[in-house]
């Protein structure tokens, strides 16, 4: 008879924790993203900043998406390539990472270790949190500079940074939206949050492939700056 009573403690134990983590999340989230700025905001091409390059990257992606067409089709197609490489790595292999909760779909030795697979976190997390087309765009940069002059070169592949990141973030957003009525309101928090901590952390990575100036550690210690700051500042509004 107790043990209802203590599925639900459990439950709303694991509720407060991950509630306790979206709270922890928002400072490093906040700090991070304006700790890369701080770092981009301070290199120029052409006598223009990368970081205009890279808002107006965003913001004409934003439009496009939300006015004239959402490329469902190259979010799908990055998706089901990270969710192939990770059920591969993390347990089974996949003949179709479309397959529905039942388990069809999945063939060979995927069968006899489905459940596995289907159910660990870094398989359903692995293709939100890497932006492929900032990496790719980034590599690309890297590969063009090679052969034309940098003030031809890094204008453009600034926007499209800016215009790939806004793509990987609001179609990882839509297309967590669409699971939202299986979790929580903590749980759907939480995988946002992480998604865009992480992809800032891999897309900041990659960024010195395209803007040598940039530095990653620079970048992560002004974040990690930034968000003790908030901590701080957010002690002493609630207990001075």
């Amino acid at each position: 008879m107790a043990k209802p009573s203590s599925d639900r403690f459990t439950t709303l134990l694991a509720r407060v924790v991950k509630g306790v983590m979206v709270a922890i999340l928002v400072p490093v989230a906040a700090g991070l993203f304006q700790g890369i700025r701080q770092q981009v905001d301070r290199l120029s091409v052409g006598g223009v900043a990368y970081h205009e390059w890279m808002a107006c990257g965003f913001f004409t992606y934003v439009w496009l998406h939300l006015l004239l067409y959402r490329p469902a089709a190259l979010f799908r197609i990055s998706h089901r390539m990270f969710s192939v490489l990770a059920v591969w790595l993390f347990g089974g292999q996949v003949a179709s990472v479309g397959a529905p909760p039942g388990g069809k779909g999945y063939s060979g030795k995927a069968e006899r270790r489905e459940g596995v697979a289907e159910g660990s976190p870094l398989v359903a997390f692995s293709p939100y949190v890497i932006p492929l087309y900032t990496v790719l765009t980034c590599a690309t940069g890297w590969v063009l500079t090679r052969w034309w002059d940098r003030v031809f070169v890094d204008g453009v592949v600034s926007f499209f940074i800016g215009a790939t990141s806004a793509f990987h973030w609001i179609m990882t957003a839509d297309d967590l939206q669409t699971q939202r009525s299986r979790w929580h309101v903590e749980t759907y928090l939480l995988a946002l949050e992480l998604v865009f901590v992480l992809t800032l952390l891999i897309g900041s990575l990659s960024l010195p492939l395209a803007i040598p100036e940039f530095s990653f550690v620079q970048a992560l210690a002004d974040g990690l700056t930034n968000a003790q700051a908030i901590y701080t500042a957010v002690v002493r509004l609630i207990f001075l």
